[in-house]
């Protein structure tokens, strides 16, 4: 079966009303379903398996995001996490401060909303658990060190706002701009050497 993006999208949005979500949650956890399977990541399948967890088990929503988000016996849900922090990520990620979540279940799905944020804060964001390390670029890219399995659920997940290090020295990029300039002509002598602009006599 090929389904288009946009077919995953709205059938998926349409799944999470049925299942009980708002339709404003609905309509993001379709484009988040979405956008992990434009990355190559497994949306469809993670969200399947998290409609059929949530059957068996009660997933708790943090009231207020917090650096340590602990609740004994209690699961967190990915989505309603994702977007509680896309919500105040802007005071989230000031410091680059650690955020840290226990028991949470499909941590995959808080991919596309706190890739969203990252854009959001001008920061790339750091998600990590069970030795998965995921690295969101502005919403551009993603960079992880795993092809999965994904976990079901996880005992810890830590997010953290990165500073992007430049990978380049001063003398470095002072050599290509330097070099740059080369391609810049004198405006009299760009006139002279266009077309039909020729000094030679040819008679």
């Amino acid at each position: 079966m090929n389904q288009s993006y946009y077919e995953i999208e709205t059938t998926c949005k349409r799944a999470a009303r049925a299942s009980g979500f708002s339709w404003g949650v609905a309509e993001e956890i379709g484009k988040s379903i979405r956008s992990l399977e434009m990355m190559g990541l497994p949306g469809v399948k993670t969200f399947y398996n998290y409609l059929e967890d949530a059957k068996a088990k009660s997933f708790t929503k943090a009231q207020k995001i917090l650096p340590k988000n602990t609740q004994a016996k209690k699961i967190f849900c990915p989505i309603e996490t994702s977007v509680a922090i896309l919500d105040d990520c802007k005071n989230l990620f000031q410091d680059n401060a650690i955020i840290e979540f226990s028991q949470m279940c499909h941590p995959l799905l808080l991919v596309p909303m706190i890739n969203r944020a990252s854009i959001l804060v001008g920061k790339k964001i750091l998600i990590s658990f069970d030795q998965i390390k995921i690295i969101l670029n502005f919403n551009e890219s993603i960079t992880l060190n795993s092809d999965g399995p994904f976990p079901s659920q996880t005992t810890k997940v830590l997010i953290q706002s990165i500073n992007d290090e430049e990978k380049y020295t001063n003398e470095e990029y002072e050599y290509l701009y330097q070099l740059s300039l080369e391609t810049f002509v004198d405006e009299s002598e760009g006139k002279l050497s266009g077309a039909g602009a020729g000094l030679t006599d040819n008679d």
